[in-house]
């Protein structure tokens, strides 16, 4: 009796085991099959989306007008997703994705792709469940831009022009017509307002529409001149100013292979106090007819062509030169003439500039000091005779510059700085990290926004160079 007990008993325990698994774990085990399948859908999905959003707002440049741009943001968007995500991936079906370009806040713009798919389910179709609908939403963002392009284009850059104009090229590209606004600038000893000229309101959205566009401006580019450093991101500065938009990113992209060594001033400053005496000039007694004169205004650049190799009096020393006759096709930056320089040693001879001048200014013709600043202390009666001590002084004009730029907080310009050191003479790697406020530099200082230095060691790595300042400056925010 008690056996047959106990087999009714096992009976029993089995039915309701069998029962268990079918009613339970036979679920359980489906639901964890059919929701691994559905989750690796969902990881698929999301990623062709994101890469989609993130590849549309990156073609928003492409095109000539708004509707064109945001036209090819779309299609480039849906291309993307569809290489990312295959048609039947997994047995899906029934896949939608739409992509949108619109402003969604002060000169921003968004791209918008919504994804959705049905899965077919396995085991769960036992308890009446056939599909699962998967849907997804991915958002990336670009802000548009003011940049002003500084490039040098002196003497020294013979061997790297092609290189470095080509890789200018690509990095003007990537900007949105109608939406960024673009101005260029190239310099020698003298800058040149190459975009837009003439300049009213600063850096232009045509740029690319425009007759000539600063591609072909760009292309046009001739290299020659010394390395007047101060004034060109003087111009680059007062470019944005002039657009005075604080609402967007107001960026500096400067680009040099060598050091300052130009100084913009008027060396026949014509100050008198109140007796009539002179109180500022620069040029020796006994020296050019109209010394002292304000009718003959000696505003010009002047410069040392041996930079920073010679640490000793010499007559290696250039004449006031014209800021205005040069184009940027055309470097000419002879003496200034007649009237101006009667009487001046320099216009028999421009490098007799030492026989006329007694010292350099304390200030540039844009207020930076040349005497004290990151150069350190600098003799500006020794200057005028020794070209290292001229560059030390050119430098500080020059960093002097980049301080003020840095104090405009309504603005709040960002600059970039690219540095190419295959030339003849390097540039200061860690002044050009000061410059840009390069998180890697030593003076990095966190109350003001943080640029980034890119070094390009040879021309092949100029390219490479220009477009990982342009990432960073186009960099998407999802």
């Amino acid at each position: 009796m008690r056996n047959n007990h106990q087999k009714r008993c096992s009976g029993v325990a089995m039915i309701l085991l069998t029962t268990m698994v079918a009613t339970v774990l036979v679920p359980l085990v489906g639901l964890a099959i059919d929701g691994t399948i559905v989750w690796m859908i969902k990881v698929k999905l999301v990623a062709a989306a994101d890469s989609a959003a993130l590849a549309g707002a990156r073609s928003l440049s492409a095109g000539m007008d708004l509707a064109s741009q945001q036209a090819s943001a779309q299609a480039t968007a849906i291309s993307y997703f569809n290489a990312n995500f295959p048609a039947g991936y997994w047995n899906t079906q029934h896949s939608v994705v739409t992509a949108t370009a619109a402003q969604t806040a002060l000169r921003t713009r968004t791209v918008t792709i919504q994804a959705s798919v049905v899965s077919p389910l396995y085991f769960l179709r036992i308890l009446g469940f056939q599909t699962q609908t998967i849907a997804t939403q991915s958002q990336t963002s670009r802000r548009d831009v003011n940049v002003e392009l500084v490039l040098d284009r002196s003497s020294s850059m013979s061997g790297a022009m092609t290189a470095m104009l080509a890789a200018a090229r690509t990095f003007i590209a990537q900007f949105a017509e109608g939406r960024d606004n673009v101005g260029l600038i190239v310099f020698g000893g003298a800058a040149v307002l190459a975009f837009p000229n003439p300049s009213p309101s600063g850096p232009q959205s045509n740029f690319k529409s425009a007759t000539p566009s600063v591609d072909t401006l760009i292309s046009e580019t001739v290299n020659g001149g010394n390395t007047g450093t101060a004034q060109a991101l003087n111009m680059a500065y007062n470019e944005l100013v002039k657009k005075n938009d604080p609402g967007a990113l107001n960026l500096i992209v400067f680009y040099t292979d060598g050091l300052p060594n130009g100084v913009v001033a008027n060396y026949n400053d014509a100050t008198k106090d109140a007796g009539g005496n002179l109180t500022n000039n620069y040029i020796k007694v006994g020296h050019c007819t109209h010394r002292g004169d304000p009718a003959y205004p000696m505003l010009g650049f002047t410069s040392q062509t041996n930079g920073f190799t010679q640490n000793s009096n010499g007559a290696d020393t250039n004449g006031v030169k014209n800021l205005t006759l040069s184009t940027v096709s055309n470097v000419s930056e002879g003496a200034l003439g007649s009237p101006t320089n009667a009487g001046c040693s320099y216009a028999s001879g421009e490098t007799k500039i030492r026989q006329d001048l007694s010292q350099l200014p304390p200030l540039d013709f844009f207020g930076n000091q040349l005497g004290t600043g990151y150069a350190g202390p600098v003799s500006l009666a020794t200057a005028i005779n020794v070209p290292y001590t001229f560059g030390l002084a050119a430098l500080n004009a020059a960093d002097n510059q980049v301080l003020a730029i840095r104090k405009n907080t309504n603005l709040t310009p960002v600059i970039y700085t690219i540095g190419y050191f295959g030339g003849t003479e390097a540039p200061n790697q860690a002044w050009l990290q000061r410059i840009a406020n390069d998180p890697s530099s030593a003076s990095f200082d966190v109350t003001y926004p943080a640029g980034l230095f890119v070094k390009a060691p040879t021309t092949d790595q100029l390219m490479a160079a220009f477009n990982r300042v342009a990432s960073e400056i186009l960099r998407l925010s999802m």
